[in-house]
């Protein structure tokens, strides 16, 4: 089988021809049989991907969560299997890859989202405003592992709660809120363990909602969420279901594992076993030992 390494020159800029390099000298130590692919402004990651829709490869989404998000939707419906080399900013999907997936092939379920899917995580309201935020994220003058963080800090003194209409089961909530945080897997924002109790096949979303309506709220569920005590905070709502939808008078913008996402109606669904996931930890530790080097 060919392992294709799908390589996001957009978050790896300065650090692409170090980590094509590193990539390679592994692959050939495990003697891989592989493909290097690079995108950029005239062939994107979907664009490099048209061409093993009717294989049957491992494709490797080399950078953060985003790359690995368009590498999913690029492949679901096709006998290819995924698999990721961590380097973005984030690497969220990767802290629970070390936690929950054995060695080789693990079926994992998505979350469909209108017309988009995603694995790890979704968010709504201030979560997405600042994974959004274009002047922060990805700002080359800013350290890639303070990004999140100045952004929590910027969004704070701009906070203005939204009104959602929420449907799940049976339930229709129309409220001010923060924010609404879908989840498939443990960790966003790089690094906040927000569903500690995420399984990727289980056929479930864990949904968070904070119904905080002031800066003093937010902050004390950003603060508890920080310490991992958020399901004690008793402005925040837990809900374990299949389907849940987000409707909301004019057109946001959500972010579905980095990925922005602009619509007035979310509507997500879990698809179970959507896709293989391929975890290849002696490659990793590999790449890892040589990039310590």
């Amino acid at each position: 089988m060919k392992h294709i390494f799908v390589f996001n020159s957009f978050s790896l800029r300065k650090r692409l021809k170090n980590y094509v390099e590193v990539i390679k000298e592994s692959a050939e130590v495990l003697k891989l049989d592989y493909i290097i692919e690079i995108n950029s402004d005239n062939n994107s990651t979907e664009d490099i991907l048209k061409k093993y829709k009717k294989k049957s490869c491992i494709i490797y989404a080399v950078g953060g969560d985003g790359i690995l998000n368009r590498v999913i939707n690029s492949i679901y419906g096709t006998k290819n299997k995924v698999a990721c080399i961590p380097a973005g900013t984030g690497n969220d999907f990767n802290r629970s890859i070390n936690e929950f997936f054995d060695e080789g092939d693990n079926y994992v379920d998505l979350i469909k989202c209108n017309n988009k899917y995603f694995v790890n995580v979704a968010c709504f309201g201030v979560d997405a405003d600042i994974a959004n935020d274009k002047k922060i994220v990805h700002n080359k003058f800013i350290p890639r592992s303070l990004q999140y963080k100045i952004g929590v800090i910027k969004h704070i003194f701009i906070f203005k709660p939204y009104l959602f209409k929420m449907k799940w089961s049976k339930k229709i909530v129309n409220k001010k809120l923060a924010l609404v945080t879908v989840c498939n897997g443990g960790y966003y924002g790089g690094g906040f363990h927000i569903n500690p109790n995420g399984i990727y096949n289980d056929g479930k979303m864990e949904v968070f909602i904070s119904y905080a309506t002031n800066r003093r709220e937010l902050i004390k569920y950003l603060i508890m969420l920080l310490k991992g005590k958020h399901f004690e905070c008793d402005q925040v709502e837990h809900v374990v279901t299949d389907k849940f939808t987000i409707i909301n008078e004019t057109e946001i913008e959500g972010n579905l594992d980095g990925e922005s996402l602009e619509s007035k109606v979310f509507e997500m669904s879990v698809v179970p076993n959507a896709i293989i996931f391929y975890n290849n930890k002696e490659l990793i530790r590999i790449i890892n030992n040589k990039l310590r080097k």
